[in-house]
């Protein structure tokens, strides 16, 4: 037997649960974010390029002020201009003149920077700044490849009376606009640090919660299942709800319910089979013992010339063999029965004729014990499709039944009528009746009550104890019942049920 605590702790659902959400969590975090930032990317982007403008449009303004004391002088650059000029961007800084000529050349300062935005590689590559539109009257911020590769950004310089003398570039503009947007990298890094410690402790939160919700009744459910596995088959599980919980725990009680009655039928078929072992061992053994008696006996009279008494003690012998073929035809007759497709030979039977018949039957044991017979056959009763003979063994060992332990000088009444889709046929006599202990067991095997008469005095054949099994096996082969109602001192009633029409089963 596997020890259900110790495999429940080494393979717990939790940790599965947990990590299952852990990932879902995870993943739409990051997809939450990630989505976000990326239709915000264009914004972002737009966003940048107008501080990008606005730093230029300053930048520029500054140039003009510092270049000349009365003009602008694209040629008159101071050392400390130049300087300052190093430390405003990330990115190559060029000063052109109004034919495209690049006077200055300023790179950007190594210490100005963090080293993840300077670019030492970088090959500028400077737009043709004459085929633009409105290079010498706007600031201008391209961010894509049209131009240049990397983008540029320029600013025209103006002299006192407002004319172009010259254009600031800045080509690429690849690092200018990351590092204005190095804030909103940070933070949607910082975004998904956070989603994803959060993720982790409701992903933990919601593991722990649905192994208590979830896993608690499947392990409750399996640790009864265990238990009804080492045959408690009386355990059952409690019902809760109507979800599939509630499903399961119903299966497995039905399922518990049909083990256990399979173990009682199982019980009770062998106790049965050992009660009749044991009486068909008794009733073989007795007209056995009494045959080898009689012969015998008729051995020893012929030897002593006593031919009248040898040939009455073969005649015992044959009695008592006619009750052991009785015994055996009944065994096999009710084996028939009882098989799964009883075999039926199926015709239209009167039941008043066969009633009749069944009455003709025992007419002289009942004279001859005083007993009157009275029979109610109701007309309208239709011709009935069943196997004759079985039918009228049925009718007929109810009645022999009745004759035999009904009072002397007593009654014995036989009826049949229709009630709804059923024919009831009730034989009933007024004897002794059946003790209350007695009554659930009348239909088994070889069963006598402790108020039975279950042997003939004189000549009579003995019963063989099968005849209200055989009787019951009839009936229910027909697709009906034989039902039994008695009490001591008031007698007792048979009732057979059988479906208007006929049997119920193939011929």
């Amino acid at each position: 037997m596997v020890n259900y605590g110790q495999k429940r702790r080494s393979g717990s659902v939790f940790w599965k649960v947990a990590v299952v959400l852990v990932t879902v969590q995870l993943t739409i975090g990051v997809l939450a974010v990630g989505f976000t930032a990326w239709y915000a990317r264009d914004q972002q982007v737009s966003l940048a390029s107008e501080a990008m403008t606005a730093r230029l449009d300053a930048v520029s303004e500054e140039i003009e002020r510092r270049s000349a004391p009365s003009d602008v002088s694209v040629e008159k650059f101071s050392d400390d201009l130049k300087l300052d000029l190093g430390y405003r961007f990330p990115d190559p800084l060029f000063i052109l003149d109004l034919e495209g000529n690049v006077i200055e050349s300023i790179q950007p300062a190594t210490d100005a920077f963090p080293a993840r935005f300077i670019d030492s590689t970088v090959v500028s590559v400077l737009p043709d700044i004459l085929d633009l539109e409105n290079t010498f009257f706007e600031i201008v911020v391209d961010v894509t490849d049209v131009h240049v590769p990397g983008g540029f950004a320029s600013a025209p310089l103006l002299d006192s009376g407002g004319f172009p003398v010259g254009v600031l570039v800045i080509q690429p503009v690849r690092q200018s606009i990351a590092l204005e947007l190095s804030d909103t990298d940070e933070a949607f890094k910082r975004s998904i640090r956070l989603v994803a410690v959060l993720s982790i402790i409701i992903a933990l939160l919601l593991g722990a919660f649905f192994t208590w919700w979830l896993v608690r009744p499947l392990r409750s459910i399996a640790a009864t299942v265990s238990r009804i596995g080492e045959g408690d088959y009386a355990l059952r599980l409690v019902v809760k709800g109507q979800d599939e919980f509630a499903s399961l725990s119903q299966a497995i009680n039905h399922m518990t319910e049909k083990v256990q009655g399979s173990i009682d039928s199982l019980k009770e078929s062998d106790r049965i089979r050992r009660e009749l072992v044991a009486n068909v061992g008794h009733d073989l053994r007795t007209p056995l013992a009494a045959i080898e008696a009689h012969l015998e006996e008729s051995e020893r009279f012929r030897a002593e010339n006593r031919t009248s008494d040898s040939d009455e003690a073969v005649r015992s012998a044959r009695r008592q063999s006619r009750v052991l073929g009785g015994l055996i035809n009944d065994l096999f007759e009710l084996s028939r029965l009882e098989s799964t497709v009883p075999i039926l030979q199926l015709e239209p039977v009167p039941i008043g004729e066969l009633i009749s018949d069944a009455l003709s039957s025992v007419a002289s044991k009942a004279k001859s014990q005083s007993i009157s017979m009275q029979s109610t056959v109701d007309p309208a009763i239709p011709i009935f499709y069943a196997d004759g003979p079985r039918l009228l063994r049925l009718i007929t060992n109810l009645l022999s039944n009745a004759v035999r332990y009904a009072d002397p000088g007593g009654k014995v009444a036989v009826s049949a009528h229709i009630e709804g889709a059923r024919i009831l046929i009730a034989v009933s006599n007024d004897g002794e009746g059946i003790a209350p202990e007695d009554l659930d067991r009348v239909f088994d095997r070889y069963y006598r009550g402790s108020h039975a008469r279950t042997r003939m005095d004189g000549s009579d054949q003995e019963g063989t104890g099968l005849g209200l099994a055989i009787s019951k096996a009839i009936a229910q082969a027909h697709g009906g019942s034989l039902r039994v109602a008695s009490g001591l001192d008031t007698g007792t009633v048979f009732t057979l049920e059988l479906p208007v029409g006929g049997a119920l089963v193939d011929a």
